[in-house]
């Protein structure tokens, strides 16, 4: 208490005595020493290499095995970074081989349906803060690029009743609608997937989009709602 009340002082400034605390503070604060090459190179390389093997270590011996002992099926070569993903409910969870999953992502489960389902094919990539909510089923193809901070969503969360909602009731079950990304789309930053989207083999979301319907095959779209901005020459063949 005592120690608090000092600091509160001194960030207040309230006698010349604090006033020259807080002045020394801030320029011990600010302080920066000599950091001659020869030293801090080896010594930043050095602790490079030694958050490397941490994270090897981890990845191996930690998170990878926890993560594969969750999932209902998981394919060799499953690289986790930076931990295991936030997983909240009975979801079950099906994963091709060689997929790279980023530990700040959630997936989570909805008690609407028994055995919701989360399904990513081969060397499929989902970036940090991704966060995929399962009431049924979201299907997710190989080689598909997901980015940093993405939503996807087969259910919209609560119901529109007031009442329900701060009843903490779900929402009705033919609210629900699977959602499927197929082969190679890539969805960038900060999209947003709502239920029944089917996106198609190849196409790209842009960033930031809202993706409100069904996605073509070989189609950019973005803006909220999203829009067709062009065909892929891989639509027409070229």
């Amino acid at each position: 208490m005592w120690l608090d009340d000092q600091i509160l002082k001194i960030k207040r400034r309230e006698t010349p005595f604090y006033e020259r605390v807080y002045r020394l503070a801030k320029q011990v604060e600010r302080l920066e020493p000599p950091a001659p090459k020869a030293v801090y190179r080896p010594l930043l390389r050095g602790w490079v290499a030694a958050n490397l093997a941490k994270d090897v270590a981890m990845r191996s011996l930690v998170w990878g095995p926890m993560f594969r002992a969750r999932c209902e099926s998981c394919g060799p070569n499953l690289l986790l970074h930076c931990g295991v993903p936030y997983l909240w409910g009975d979801l079950r969870i099906r994963i091709g081989e060689r997929c790279m999953l980023n530990g700040h992502s959630s997936f989570v489960a909805s008690k609407i349906f028994d055995a919701p389902t989360l399904t990513l094919g081969d060397r499929t990539n989902i970036g940090y803060g991704a966060v995929i909510s399962v009431a049924k089923s979201v299907t997710i193809g190989s080689r598909v690029r997901i980015a940093d901070g993405v939503f996807i969503s087969d259910n919209p969360g609560h119901p529109l009743d007031a009442e329900r909602r701060g009843r903490g009731d779900p929402v009705d079950p033919e609210q629900v609608k699977p959602v499927v990304i197929e082969d190679d789309a890539w969805l960038g930053s900060r999209v947003t997937v709502l239920p029944g989207v089917t996106i198609g083999r190849g196409a790209v979301i842009g960033t930031g989009s809202v993706v409100t319907k069904s996605v073509a095959p070989y189609t950019v779209v973005a803006g909220n709602p999203a829009r067709v901005i062009r065909v892929l020459p891989q639509a027409t063949g070229g």
